[in-house]
């Protein structure tokens, strides 16, 4: 994601001239990019400020948590473009401090955002790919596995599938056969991850360069990987220039019309996520579809959005009593797996409190929590 001298050095100038005049009242974090209108130079002066608050603290194990914090505190347009942003800023920090696989797990963001945390977090394993592909991505393992929490396991596991590919140049049968060797618990996520660097190299963003022979339907690639169709799918619709204009159910059908069993699911669901909103907004869509495309349509809802909040997190897993008859066991069972997730395991005692009818599926949902999860977002 590094960008062009000229916007660079435009991004510092305009960095500080915003702060040049004399602020005494309280600022959002990193307020100074906010006076930039171009998107280019506002990244650029984001990536600056982002790599400074991040080397001055010396331990970004504990600072990027707090960086998740400010960014959410801050209500600019930081928190949304800052998992990309460290992607980069992850990448060189790993660099300038010659990181190891083996130091990986002491420098990890001790947090499960999916925000900052999580996109430097990536940004270190996409570092390592070159130290990664020597094993296939097993050597990195062990320090994904060693985390304190599953959905740190599991954001890590997805970034060998981006580590791969940029060890590989982005050749994504390498990726994915390397990923497919690591077995069936890792298999899933990893590929996810590898297929996402893989949209994402299309357009050549987040310092990836676009394969030759580039496969651009997703139609035709992932009917070539049927083990992982539904991972492949995933990020598809979201990384697409132009975006397609997917807004509502009905597009959600048009888009995926004619598709059959994992590759209908994998579509819907990564059609779902294209569509923005919060939980209950994303969930309601959902329960208005047929009741094949229902659940495959709730792995695009933002569950982690509730993370910390209990009570909407019950209240959530609750609505699945106004999808189709068909689709409510399934509707509980994802709600259970994914909010188990972001709870590291705390959720299954909710399950309890669920409808009678679906109890049984929102244990038996979040007992799978420390499998592949493979649609997260």
């Amino acid at each position: 994601m590094r960008l062009p001298g000229v916007i660079v050095l435009a991004a510092v100038v305009a960095c500080a001239l915003a702060g040049s005049g004399g602020a005494a009242q309280q600022r959002p974090f990193l307020w100074q990019c906010e006076q930039i209108h171009l998107d280019q130079a506002k990244d650029a002066c984001y990536l600056r400020l982002l790599e400074q608050t991040v080397d001055r603290s010396g331990n970004p194990a504990l600072e990027l948590p707090r960086i998740d914090r400010l960014a959410r505190a801050a209500g600019t347009a930081l928190y949304g473009r800052c998992h990309l942003l460290m992607h980069t800023v992850g990448r060189e920090w790993a660099a300038k401090h010659h990181l190891t696989i083996e130091q990986l797990q002491n420098v990890e963001p001790r947090s499960n955002d999916p925000g900052c945390s999580a996109g430097f977090g990536m940004g270190l394993v996409m570092y390592l790919g070159p130290q990664i592909i020597a094993s296939g991505g097993k050597s990195a393992l062990p320090s994904c596995v060693q985390l304190p929490t599953q959905y740190r396991r599991y954001t890590c596991v997805h970034s060998l599938g981006h580590a791969l590919m940029r060890g590989y140049h982005e050749t994504l049968f390498l990726a994915v056969r390397a990923c497919a060797k690591l077995g069936a618990r890792f298999a899933p996520d990893c590929a996810q991850g590898a297929f996402h660097d893989y949209w994402i190299s299309l357009r050549g963003a987040d310092e990836t360069t676009s394969p030759v022979h580039a496969v651009r339907s997703a139609r035709t690639l992932c009917a070539s990987y049927p083990r992982f169709a539904i991972g492949c799918w995933y990020r598809y619709f979201i990384e697409l220039v132009p975006t397609p204009n997917i807004s509502t159910g009905a597009d959600i059908e048009h888009t995926c019309r004619g598709l059959q069993g994992t590759q209908r699911e994998g579509c819907v669901g990564g059609a779902s996520l294209a569509i923005a909103g919060e939980p209950f907004e994303q969930g309601r869509l959902c329960s208005r579809l047929p009741a094949r495309d229902a659940v495959p349509c709730l792995h695009g809802v933002t569950v982690q959005g509730l993370d910390g909040k209990p009570a909407l997190q019950r209240r959530l897993i609750g609505t699945c009593t106004a999808f189709p008859g068909a689709a409510r066991r399934g509707c509980a069972s994802w709600y259970g797996l994914t909010l188990n997730l972001v709870t590291n395991g705390d959720f299954a005692r909710d399950c309890q409190a669920v409808a009678r009818g679906l109890r049984s599926a929102c244990l038996t949902g979040a007992r799978r929590y420390t499998g592949p999860i493979v649609t997260f977002s």
